[in-house]
């Protein structure tokens, strides 16, 4: 019997949110409804650094602006912060750290970004403390994943069809635990993707890297359901300069644009036409839902959309 497709919508509260976000959020969504899947909220707030009150309430705005509704999580900010903050798992995320250190591939890192920056970003080898085995319960020490040189990750894309990340170039000895304590991005996404049950995964193909980095993860832990997931990989928005959009970007933020009168009509009338689709009246999300095609996607996947 096949799978129910189980996905997520998964911000982080690192910023306003911008057009290409909302663009994943559109295809995770109509994906799972065309389907008859299950959309999971998740946050991912770990990012103590970058965090913002207003970032946390923008997502749930908006989510309420574009008409998108989800299966399971919070549902509002208070009840995000009380019941699912990623702060609340931090003992699941430390105990799939356990098992790295018990498989001798993890090592401490003291270096301060300065020390990094003198080295080339694919040439993690040449780390002396790569070789120091310093104790990992130190005072300010990153904790990093060992990458054998020449490791590769190849994997299946619904858009990209075969891709294949050479993660000792593209990320080498990545951090999973960050100097203050926190696990990094990367170990916690991979613990909630499976203690979630997530079979499909939508990302911006600019995260390819990432999930080379979780896959790499998953095959050490031997967690096979993560191994199967499916992939999805679409296009990036560029701005009207053909840079990629970013959070720092707050004048192309969904949040400011709306301050400067973008109704909900014409925001979904503007990811249309960023699809190619001028040809559709698309005014709201039921009508994104009816007109969505996976195998279209996958015609323009190797190009980037351009934001107005």
């Amino acid at each position: 019997m096949p799978q129910t497709l189980k996905t997520r919508i998964a911000p982080t509260p690192s910023g306003y949110l911008h057009l290409g976000n909302a663009l994943s959020f559109a295809i995770t969504w109509a994906l799972a409804r065309q389907q008859n899947g299950t959309v999971i909220l998740r946050i991912d707030d770990l990012d103590n650094a970058r965090f913002r009150p207003e970032y946390l309430h923008d997502i749930f705005e908006t989510l309420h602006f574009m008409g998108l509704d989800y299966d399971e999580g919070p549902r509002d900010a208070e009840d995000f912060l009380k019941n699912y903050s990623q702060h609340l798992r931090l003992p699941r995320y430390h105990t799939l750290l356990q098992q790295l250190i018990e498989k001798g591939v993890v090592y401490a890192c003291p270096c301060s970004r300065k020390q990094l920056s003198s080295i080339p970003s694919s040439a993690c080898h040449l780390h002396s403390c790569r070789h120091e085995l310093l104790p990992l319960q130190q005072p300010d020490i990153a904790w990093r994943l060992r990458i054998p040189e020449g490791t590769e990750v190849t994997f299946n894309d619904q858009l990209l069809q075969t891709s294949t990340v050479n993660l000792a170039e593209e990320m080498p000895d990545f951090v999973v635990q960050r100097k203050e304590g926190i696990p990094a991005y990367q170990i916690a996404s991979l613990a909630n993707d499976l203690d979630m049950g997530i079979n499909t995964i939508v990302r911006g193909k600019d995260l390819l890297t990432s999930t080379a980095a979780q896959l790499y993860l998953a095959q050490l832990l031997r967690a096979e359901a993560f191994t199967s997931i499916h992939f999805v990989h679409h296009p990036l928005v560029s701005d009207p300069a053909g840079g990629k959009l970013s959070k720092s970007h707050d004048a192309l933020s969904i949040s400011e644009m709306r301050r400067s009168g973008l109704s909900s009509q014409a925001f979904w009338q503007t990811i249309a036409r960023m699809l190619g689709w001028q040809e559709e009246s698309i005014t709201d999300a039921q009508g994104f839902l009816e007109r969505f095609r996976l195998e279209e996607l996958r015609k323009m996947s190797r190009r980037e959309l351009q934001a107005e």
